[in-house]
């Protein structure tokens, strides 16, 4: 049986100490703010002068960037995370150009916070992981073993908006493919659920129509907290910040969109964990799989 070496990636929380939470909410506000930094030039060069502006281009202002004045913070983290997230930056465009992905847009600090860091970057010896710019390595709750004598290539920390932390540990793998079945089997995808020419039905997990409500419940509280925080500054309920303007955000808020951070991440949780153990099913039962080449993200784009 023939033996493939693929690239894996092992996923696993890990909980940090307070001085480890601060350094890395320094390294992911620097990752997000180069990568929207490096979006704007990318885009202000194109449609400005129509020149192209590639990573080289702009990982050779980093320099200048840490020495300037008002962005010399940016010396605060490891270098290796602001390279990473122009790299992304520029696969993100990569992938436009193939017509793979829309275009590349500005991430914002309420979605899920990451960043990455090359083998240059860290340590991992013994089953203990430091990162650098760190001092004590990270309390990592294995939850399954990684493999014996594996190395990763590199490591991508996550916090997801509920404040959860984990890392991804990125290795190759020696893999020998599954025993071939008899099975042979059409998918149809529908907007709420999967249907198999065999006929089989999939439907999308009924709790996640209770957690969508619960979701919406918890973001109209944030949008009445967002409208008492405006009056608060004499301004109408309805009227858009200027430029430059920043909300006033009380703790009460910050808990509002925690909440919606919480349920936001629970759901993302259950239709992954749907979604797995679907495609495994079908994969294990069936030998040839058959489907329709749909648009499938405008199909689902408002569905549970």
């Amino acid at each position: 049986m023939t033996v493939m070496l693929i690239q894996r990636a092992y996923r696993y929380r890990f909980y940090p100490t307070p001085d480890q939470a601060d350094q890395l909410a320094r390294s992911f506000g620097c990752a997000r703010w180069i990568y929207n930094w490096g979006l704007k030039e990318r885009s202000t060069a194109f449609y400005n002068n129509g020149q192209r502006v590639y990573y080289k281009d702009l990982a050779a202002r980093l320099k200048g960037l840490k020495q300037d004045p008002e962005t010399s913070w940016l010396s605060e983290v490891s270098s290796v995370v602001l390279q990473q997230s122009l790299r992304h930056l520029d696969t993100a465009f990569t992938k436009f150009f193939k017509k793979e992905s829309g275009y590349p847009t500005f991430k914002s600090r309420r979605d899920n916070q990451s960043c990455s860091y090359m083998p240059n970057a860290f340590a991992f010896r013994e089953g203990k992981l430091t990162l650098a710019k760190h001092e004590a390595p990270l309390d990592i709750c294995w939850s399954r073993p990684f493999p014996k004598g594996a190395t990763p290539s590199s490591v991508t920390v996550t916090r997801t908006t509920g404040g959860k932390f984990y890392i991804s540990l990125l290795t190759e793998e020696e893999v020998s493919p599954l025993p071939k079945v008899k099975g042979e089997v059409g998918v149809d995808l529908n907007t709420s659920e999967i249907v198999c020419s065999n006929g089989k039905r999939y439907a999308t997990p009924l709790k996640l129509q209770v957690l969508e409500q619960r979701k919406r419940r918890y973001q109209r509280a944030c949008r009445r907290k967002i409208a008492a925080a405006k009056v608060s500054m004499g301004l109408s309920r309805n009227a858009k910040l200027s430029k430059g303007v920043k909300l006033p955000v009380s703790n009460n808020l910050r808990k509002a969109y925690w909440k919606v951070g919480r349920v936001t991440e629970h759901v993302a949780n259950v239709r992954k964990d749907w979604q797995h153990k679907l495609t495994t099913s079908i994969v294990r039962e069936n030998q040839t799989i058959a489907m329709e080449s749909l648009y499938v993200r405008g199909m689902t784009a408002s569905t549970t």
